[in-house]
């Protein structure tokens, strides 16, 4: 089954698993105020009334209990609405995806603690319509921020083909991807906070900071101990005065209890919350942990992911396992049935303390292993990320390096991946040693920044070892500099000329340092450079560039409306030159419409369409109106 019907088939289902359940909590609803009001009247008839006592009484207490059970069962299928909602709206996603329908696409930002990719902006990486929006289905923060630096830092090769081996290894599995990705979103839903285990396993004893509070946790459990015996004593003696003073010290005890819980509880609590998580959130991970063990064996990452899930002595499956029955001793408080268990507890134990000392003994076994165990989920669902879209694009293909080779660069069939497959348009190019520099012309609108954007997205992507959007590409793990998108700051008095020659100054300084600290090298993408100038001037100040950057090792694409660029001779004996262009057609009423096939050809473009456009538009008259 294709990834498209998978997605369409888990839909259905989830959809009629929200209307089933839609259903049921309708019913539900009916069913609790029948027996509230069932219990009610049968237990004022029993205790009140002089008719059928016997079976009033029996059956109002049988009401109460079946009313506590609805609850319970209410809850349960109100969190199964909510997850099959969930279920909906991610593979509503995915079929998004698909298609590219970017309204239906959540936009994914870079997160504070990872690098900043300077070409984010002008590539279109990261916010809306972007590609980090199209590849990121990871629901931590860390697996977030594991894809993201994946996207931000140059790797090695070596480490390219490691992500490559566990992406190629998790491609057939599908419903394995899928259930992951399900099970870490279902621990998102509705969620207030996030799941702040990782946090609270990184922070000293609580219990140990608070020695007061520690100390008087004991002293009230301990008068209603000592009391209750007294009591107990005093009963069997039949002796008022010792009675009397076990009745003021259980009191004194029970009181004490109280205030310790007014005075440190919410603390306590907010501890609890942090470890169990909204929505049973510490069950959630349980169980994607133990789906990592079917992860497959590709000697790297994702067998090195499935060991600190589940292989090793202080695995996160091991570790969950202890945890899952303190959160349940935890989040009494959260149950209607035990409720009231609860609050005697806390009356005479100080429950809240007994349970977080168990929780702080977790955390001396395990707290020093938790960041690993969601690092390790971190990078799985980085894998899962370019798993997935290396699935639903099979006509993509893995790039190579060129390690050895005089090329710098050589694509076929080099498309736009954030473009649907049919709209897209592919092209090839081949970049050698000799001739570093692609110098595209042609006109407005024709694809030019497009086609930049193709080259540049693609040499991201094979950074996190996905398939790319070609049917070939051997490239270096080259570090993108670019100047596309350039602002003016009426702010800080920049003009756009000025903004302009700062980012080409930042290029050229970059690739500068590169050149002279052995870094990855250069991948210089430039739109349109020094429009606000003179063309005599643009050709100087172009050529200026180019001739720096070419000295510095570089390898780069640079977009020109100025056809005369083409014929500078510093510029040419560097670069291929080719062009998009453009045509035009007669609509159905006879009007002329500019057309496009985004085809990249050899040579100067050799048309224009400025003039052409001013009379589409109306602001200029054609030779033949203007004859008549």
């Amino acid at each position: 089954m294709e990834a498209r019907q998978e997605y369409q088939h888990y839909l259905s289902e989830a959809q009629q698993r929200i209307e089933l359940l839609a259903q049921k909590l309708r019913t539900m609803v009916l069913v609790r105020t029948l027996l509230f009001f069932g219990s009610v009247g049968c237990l004022a008839f029993g205790y009140f009334g002089d008719v059928a006592r016997g079976i009033n009484v029996p059956l109002g207490w049988i009401l109460v209990v079946g009313f506590f059970v609805a609850i319970v069962w209410n809850e349960h299928l109100r969190l199964g609405h909510l997850a099959a909602m969930n279920d909906s709206s991610l593979f509503q996603r995915l079929l998004a995806r698909l298609d590219r329908k970017w309204s239906q696409i959540p936009a994914v930002h870079f997160l504070e603690d990872v690098p900043k990719l300077e070409c984010s902006d002008d590539l279109d990486v990261a916010g809306e319509n972007s590609l980090l929006s199209l590849l990121n289905l990871a629901g931590t923060h860390p697996g977030q921020r594991e894809l993201q630096s994946w996207l931000s830092v140059p790797p090695k090769w070596d480490e390219v083909r490691r992500r490559q081996a566990a992406t190629q290894a998790l491609i057939p599995d599908r419903k394995l991807r899928l259930e992951i990705i399900r099970r870490v979103s279902n621990t998102n839903f509705a969620a207030k906070r996030p799941y702040g285990l990782t946090e609270w396993s990184e922070t000293s004893s609580w219990l140990k900071e608070h020695p007061v509070a520690t100390w008087l946790s004991f002293i009230g459990p301990a008068m209603i101990f000592a009391c209750g015996l007294l009591l107990l004593v005093g009963k069997i003696r039949d002796d008022e005065w010792v009675m009397r003073i076990g009745f003021i010290g259980l009191a004194t005890g029970a009181v004490t209890n109280i205030l310790i819980t007014v005075f440190w509880g919410s603390w306590i609590h907010d501890i609890f919350q942090r470890v169990c998580g909204e929505h049973q959130a510490s069950k959630q991970f349980a169980e994607i942990f133990a789906l990592m063990g079917r992860l497959p064996d590709d000697q790297g990452i994702l067998t090195d992911a499935k060991r600190i899930a589940v292989e090793q002595t202080d695995s996160a499956v091991h570790g969950f396992a202890d945890l899952s029955r303190l959160v349940r001793l935890a989040s009494l408080q959260h149950n209607v049935v035990f409720y009231v268990v609860y609050l005697a507890l806390q009356l005479l134990l100080l429950w809240d303390f007994r349970i977080l000392w168990l929780l702080e003994r977790w955390k001396t076994r395990y707290g020093s292993m938790v960041a690993q165990w969601f690092g390790a989920l971190g990078r799985c669902e980085a894998v899962i990320s370019t798993a997935t879209l290396a699935d639903e694009s099979a006509n993509w293909c893995f790039p190579k390096s060129l390690d050895g080779s005089q090329l710098k660069l050589d694509a076929k069939g080099l498309g736009h991946p954030l473009i649907p497959d049919g709209q897209r348009v592919n092209n090839d190019l081949v970049l050698g040693a000799s001739q570093p520099l692609l110098l595209v012309t042609g006109s407005n609108m024709a694809g030019k920044s497009t086609f930049m954007r193709a080259l540049g997205l693609n040499v991201l992507l094979a950074r996190t070892g996905c398939s790319v959007c070609a049917t070939e590409l051997s490239t270096h793990l080259y570090e993108i500099s670019s100047s596309i998108r350039v602002r003016d700051s009426l702010r800080e008095g920049v003009s756009f000329f000025m903004a302009e020659l700062r980012r080409l100054k930042s290029v050229v300084d970059k690739a500068k340092q590169h050149q002279a600290e052995n870094h990855p090298p250069i991948l210089f993408l430039l739109d349109e450079i020094l429009q606000g100038t003179n063309s005599r001037e643009r050709q100087i100040a172009v050529t200026h560039v180019v001739r720096q950057l070419v000295q510095f090792g570089t390898t780069g694409l640079l977009s020109t409306h100025d056809l005369d660029l083409a014929k500078v001779k510093e510029v040419a004996d560097v670069a291929q030159i080719v062009h998009f262009r453009e045509y035009f057609e007669p609509d159905e009423h006879g009007k002329q419409k500019m057309r496009f096939d985004y085809v990249m050809r050899p040579g100067p473009t050799p048309t224009t369409n400025a003039l052409k456009l001013l009379e589409m538009v109306g602001l200029c008259e054609s030779d033949s109106s203007s004859k008549r």
